[in-house]
């Protein structure tokens, strides 16, 4: 959530001016996902309303299978949709009295009673069903109350104290099929598929400081075109993006490209600096693309040149191929927070850029209705503008696969 603050209008360095349309992001957001009693949450019922021993030793035995597998068990749609599957997560929690799934793009604060696990009777298993799409990748935490009173999750009406509550005492699921920052990942059958493994060995990646901005550069073993990344330090530190990059490009499934990771160092200088017609856009294009040109073995052509980043980085994107003279071709724009500046007039007044992608999660509110009206806005232009709408939220766990995946469809254009 951006720090609340009275919006202003920002001067350009062409000197257009761009007035910010909205502090914070629009809270719409669809139906998007139906709860439902899975099989086993009904059978355990019935075990437990028949008793005896032969029903306990069915609960014991639909305990233990559960458990030998993954969070969360995906089953075919019991309503027979192919496209959507049934995810069910049964956690041990003993001691709880009350246990919450924070699942991104999926919590909703208006409805906690969606994302608060059921407890199978006699047993310290808590369980929870969805529906939800069979391509669907997210993050998402376990948040276990052991008070007896009621849960910090609920002891509040207001958006911003129950997410922070729900968000903060969350942990990572030991079960999981994987991990995402400091939560875990759920995906779906047909999900985008992650080819992206890190190589076990180590990958040099330079560190720099150049007219006040801090950055990472890994370097290509070839000559090669450059992706730009905003916020670095979590493709360089957390996603360990240049080793993954690497691996892919020695076996031959990514091009040869080499990585320009900036940082935006904190929440406060972010807002300032990033997704505005200015800040980072202008150091970039002033004095990163000369250093790197001059400094490491990469393409010093504007055509070869594509920047990339999520959320305000995404905006910052679409900033940079407005404002850059064509010194960068290329933008893939994650989840561009388009609620805060109107770009189409920018972009439509630039003449050297040659493709926007833009990608957005279809639980993000209005963030994807605000990417179709940019495409919209550009239909006039004969350049390539492409929208993709994915099953997921604001979240790290797609923007890595689907960045990646765009990235290798473009380079083998270039």
């Amino acid at each position: 959530m951006p720090p609340l603050r009275q919006t202003k209008t920002w001067v350009d360095r062409y000197g257009s001016a761009h007035v910010e349309l909205s502090p914070t992001v629009s809270q719409y957001n669809p139906k998007k996902h139906m709860r439902i009693e899975s099989p086993m949450e009904i059978s355990w019922g019935e075990a437990v309303r028949e008793g005896g021993e032969h029903s306990a030793r069915r609960c014991g035995d639909m305990a233990v299978s559960a458990l030998a597998k993954p969070n969360p068990i995906i089953e075919d749609d019991p309503e027979g949709n192919p496209d959507v599957c049934m995810y069910t997560w049964i956690v041990e929690c003993p001691g709880a009295t009350s246990v919450l799934l924070w699942i991104n793009g999926i919590f909703d604060h208006e409805r906690i009673e969606d994302s608060e696990m059921v407890r199978l009777a006699g047993s310290d298993l808590w369980i929870l069903s969805l529906r939800m799409p069979s391509d669907w990748r997210a993050s998402y935490t376990i948040n276990a109350w052991e008070g007896g009173s009621i849960p910090p999750w609920r002891q509040s009406s207001d958006r911003t104290e129950i997410l922070k509550a729900a968000m903060s005492g969350g942990r990572v699921d030991v079960r999981a099929m994987g991990q995402i920052m400091d939560c875990s990942l759920v995906e779906g059958p047909d999900a985008l598929p992650d080819c992206w493994v890190a190589a076990s060995r180590s990958v040099e990646v330079a560190e720099e400081t150049v007219a006040g901005e801090h950055f990472w550069f890994y370097e290509a073993p070839v000559k090669a075109p450059l992706l730009v990344l905003f916020d670095g330090q979590y493709w360089n530190n957390s996603m360990n993006l240049p080793a993954q990059v690497d691996a892919a490009i020695a076996i031959g499934l990514l091009p040869p490209v080499s990585l320009l990771m900036l940082d935006s160092v904190d929440t406060e200088r972010r807002w300032e600096t990033l997704g505005v017609p200015g800040g980072q856009v202008d150091t970039l294009i002033d004095a990163l693309l000369p250093h790197v040109r001059a400094t490491y073995n990469i393409s010093a052509r504007g055509e070869d040149t594509i920047v990339t980043g999520a959320s305000c980085g995404g905006l910052a994107s679409l900033w940079a191929l407005a404002l850059s003279d064509g010194e960068v071709g290329h933008a893939i724009a994650q989840s561009p927070s388009l609620w805060r500046f109107n770009v189409a007039d920018a972009l439509s007044a630039a003449e050297q850029w040659s493709s926007i992608h833009l990608q957005t999660g279809k639980y993000e509110g209005e963030m994807l209705r605000l990417s179709h009206q940019l495409a919209e806005d550009l239909s006039g232009d004969i350049r390539e503008v492409r929208v993709r709408g994915v099953h997921g939220g604001h979240d790290w766990s797609w923007w890595r696969v689907h960045m990646l995946t765009e990235l290798t469809r473009l380079l083998k254009t270039l």
